[in-house]
């Protein structure tokens, strides 16, 4: 799935604190993540009658970044991991699944550099995210996160999934309506019905 190579530094360069645990940790005193190369193929749910990178009239708040400071294109690593998003999602938005269909998922052939690694070990625990919690209560602590990973140049960010154990997901920034890195495999897969209830779901 994804081929990982650091290359650079994606946060601020750590710097000593007097205090052993501060109450907030301060992102600009931390060690930076890991930045990789990932290649491989990612999935995508949309609507059966849209684009798979459609473009919304007003940009969408998601886990790792606000709309009004970035837009982002979400991906799973498997089908299971983005059934999983989406379930959590629907069950947060208070609507009956079935109301949610039709369904697709889209292929999504991903080449990407400057990725930072947010799943690797003790990257999010040394920024304050002991766990990531499948509810939006927790955006505002990883939106900050993400938005400096975007302000540092970062092309995305892999981390992992908040709604399904062992799922991973990739927030890929969006500088325009363009989508380099990203080329999505036709044609989607169309799904009427509910699937079955993924493995690992967390709500």
């Amino acid at each position: 799935m994804a081929t990982r190579a650091p290359e650079a530094e994606s946060l601020a360069p750590a710097a000593g604190s007097p205090d052993p645990a501060p109450e907030s940790p301060d992102p600009e005193a931390e060690s930076p993540a890991p930045r990789i190369h990932v290649r491989g193929t990612w999935y995508r749910i949309t609507r059966v009658d849209a684009e798979p990178f459609f473009w919304t009239d007003e940009p969408a708040d998601g886990r790792w970044q606000r709309g009004s400071v970035v837009r982002a294109i979400y991906l799973g690593d498997s089908e299971s991991t983005v059934w999983a998003e989406w379930y959590r999602h629907t069950s947060e938005a208070g609507v009956p699944p079935s109301r949610r269909l039709p369904r697709a998922i889209w292929r999504v052939e991903v080449d990407l550099d400057d990725v930072v690694d947010l799943s690797a070990k003790g990257v999010l625990a040394a920024r304050g995210i002991a766990r990531l919690d499948p509810s939006r209560r927790q955006w505002p602590e990883t939106q900050v996160i993400g938005e400096r990973c975007f302000r540092d140049g970062a092309r995305a960010v892999l981390a992992p999934s908040a709604a399904r154990r062992g799922g991973q997901v990739l927030a890929v920034f969006r500088r325009g309506r363009g989508h380099r890195g990203l080329t999505a495999v036709p044609p989607p897969q169309r799904f009427d019905k509910l699937p079955a209830i993924p493995r690992g779901l967390r709500t």
